[in-house]
């Protein structure tokens, strides 16, 4: 591969012009601060997708880790050679860590254009589910924000002005990534950092790799509530009295699944839950079947036949004004997480690990006054222990995590006024979006022809995963201008001199009488003889694959009165054939006398033709 050296990467900034040409280079994917999960070789697929608005010959790109330790570097790689569409797309395997991705497109061996997300990483993805302890809210104090800046998440909770909404009703937005300050709200439906901003912390140093988080908790919910909403128009009513909007809560994780964790991947769902249970005194059997019952549909649902669960103990809730713990859930908790034992298939799930036991953290150091809920330092401490339960084993061998799917890649080609653009076959559905507004639908057919604007596809597969592509962009005009012009008559034995001008265009090609094809800019045929003359026709192509078309003509004319079948009669001291273009020139006799004559066609420049003896002219237009 050509090197590109200090000295033509400076040319080709000086070829740019102003500081606004960076611009006609767009990095739409992946986005900033986006987190992809690694496999137990600490390796991700990393897709690199965008558009541009200029001529390049290939798009390159390399990951930098943004600080000393924090990566392993990816030097420069060739993205896509010959870009088609204005639309680049391509991949990598990056390591573990946190990156700033650069990407540059190459001309003529000069980087003419570049861009650059400052955020992307390879490591650790989390859904939480579970109630108040998993995600706080009814007004328990909050935990601190992430001090690590590889700890990420989602800011979106899914409520509108009437309260919760319903699975069916739910219209989650393009995923926006954000630093996983305080105040946060880790989609789907997190209340703020609560613990998980801090356990971020720790994970990051611990793992050395950036932490995304989600959250699907329900606070007040009990485990009978998750596995009757399970139906998506299913309802179920809280041991507290609380109706649920219908699919919920378990529609929250189902969402968390199929979307968020579609896109980016997972390692585990991190689940604190049981206390509802407790006071609702839960049998040791019903919590288990129940707990079993959402694995095993979490599993089906996001076709993630060994998506990890790591399963809190936790119990502790206060009745009749006393603080308890409840043994058949715990019970319940280990025996489905193989504490208990790991023989007995009806008891036991694969892939579900114990975690962290929180019943014993008790007191005003780690609880609220109900003796229920965490706060203050009993935040750090419950972030403590839920890292504290998810040894390197468990990242390398134990589990078996889930990688982000394949970025849908989408063909681009010009129809005239707009793009096609083309999804990949196989897929169960097929949304168009514009790019900012996921509640408009464009179209839904695998093509779409789309007219200046900015553009997503979504689609889903069989279990309902649902994936996005890169941001497509169409600009205001795909016209391309190209004008051709040259030797206008055959020189005997002379050149034939063609010349284009084109605007927006990143090549012309030229055919031709007798075969001839170039894709010079300004070709020259030598030694010209009758065969070359005819029509010469130049084509433009865009950055988008839009074309325009103009065409000179070349002519054999006469230079003196005289027989057609007579080569002194003509310029080129050749004979006309079928293809060729003949002007009869001012003041010249021209006389077909005793023989059929062929040419393209005729032009009278104040001359004359005449025919004698049977003689006749066969044109073949």
């Amino acid at each position: 591969m050509f090197r590109i050296t200090k000295k033509n990467y400076l040319l080709g900034l000086a070829l740019l012009g102003p500081l606004s040409a960076w611009a006609q280079l767009t990095v739409s994917y992946p986005a900033n601060r986006a987190v992809f999960q690694r496999n137990n070789a600490n390796q991700a697929t990393v897709y690199v997708a965008g558009y541009h608005a200029v001529c390049l010959d290939r798009v390159e790109a390399r990951f930098v880790p943004r600080a000393a330790g924090q990566g392993t570097a990816v030097d420069w790689f060739v993205v896509q050679d010959n870009p088609q569409g204005g639309h680049f797309y391509g991949s990598r395997t990056v390591l573990g860590g946190w990156y700033r991705l650069e990407v540059r497109g190459v001309r003529n061996d000069s980087v003419i254009v570049q861009d650059a997300v400052e955020r992307v990483g390879v490591g650790e993805v989390f859904v939480v589910a579970g109630q108040s302890n998993a995600t706080g809210g009814d007004g328990l104090p909050n935990g601190p924000g992430a001090t690590d800046d590889r700890v990420n998440s989602v800011d979106f909770q899914n409520l509108n002005q009437q309260g919760p909404i319903s699975y069916a009703d739910t219209q989650l937005p393009f995923p926006v990534f954000v630093h996983f300050d305080a105040p946060v709200k880790p989609a789907p439906f997190g209340n703020y950092a609560w613990c998980w901003a801090a356990f971020g912390d720790v994970m990051a140093a611990q793992l050395n790799v950036p932490i995304l988080i989600f959250n699907a908790g329900w606070s007040g919910s009990g485990i009978r509530n998750w596995r009757e909403s399970i139906p998506t128009n299913a309802n179920s009513v809280s041991d507290f009295g609380y109706p649920y909007p219908s699919g919920m809560p378990f529609g929250h994780l189902r969402l968390a699944l199929n979307y968020y964790v579609a896109q980016q991947g997972c390692r585990a769902v991190l689940w604190h839950q049981g206390e509802t249970d407790n006071y609702a005194n839960r049998s040791r059997e019903d919590y288990r079947s129940d707990l079993r019952t959402l694995v095993e549909t979490s599993r089906s649902l996001s076709g993630k036949n060994n998506l990890a669960w790591v399963v809190a103990r936790a119990s502790r809730f206060t009745v009749e004004g006393t603080s308890r713990t409840w043994q058949p859930v715990i019970d319940a908790q280990n025996d489905v997480a193989g504490v208990n034992g790991t023989s007995d298939p009806n008891v036991y799930l694969p892939y579900v690990f114990p975690g962290p036991e929180t019943d014993p953290l008790i007191g005003p150091d780690y609880r609220t006054s109900d003796e229920v809920h965490f706060t203050g330092n009993g935040l750090m401490a419950l972030a403590q222990a839920w890292a504290g339960t998810l040894p390197m084993s468990f990242f390398t061998t134990s589990s078996t995590p889930y990688q982000a799917t394949p970025l849908p890649p989408v063909s681009v080609a010009c129809g005239g006024s707009t793009l096609t653009f083309t999804a990949p076959a196989g897929v169960a559905e097929y949304r168009w979006h514009p790019a900012t507004d996921i509640t408009q639908v464009l179209g839904t057919n695998q093509q779409y022809n789309a007219a200046s604007g900015q553009y997503r596809l979504r689609q889903k597969n069989a279990t309902n995963n649902t994936v996005f592509s890169a941001t497509l962009s169409v600009p205001a005009s795909l016209a391309v201008g190209v004008s051709a012009s040259g030797t206008s008559q055959v020189p005997a034995g002379g050149t034939i001199n063609l010349f284009s001008s084109a605007t927006n265009a990143c090549g012309v090609s030229w055919t031709g009488p007798n075969g001839f094809s170039s894709q010079a800019a300004n070709p020259t045929l030598p030694n010209a003889s009758a065969s070359q003359a005819g029509i010469y026709q130049v084509t433009a192509r865009n950055v988008y694959g839009c074309q325009s078309q103009s065409t000179v003509s070349v002519a054999v004319s006469s230079s003196t009165s005289g027989s057609w079948s007579s080569p002194s009669t003509w310029n080129c001291g050749c004979l006309p054939t079928a293809a060729t273009n003949v002007v009869i020139s001012a003041g010249h006799l021209v006389t077909v006398d005793a023989i059929q004559a062929n040419a393209r066609s005729v032009e009278f420049q104040g001359g004359t033709l005449q025919f004698a003896n049977g003689g006749n002219l066969l044109l073949n237009q």
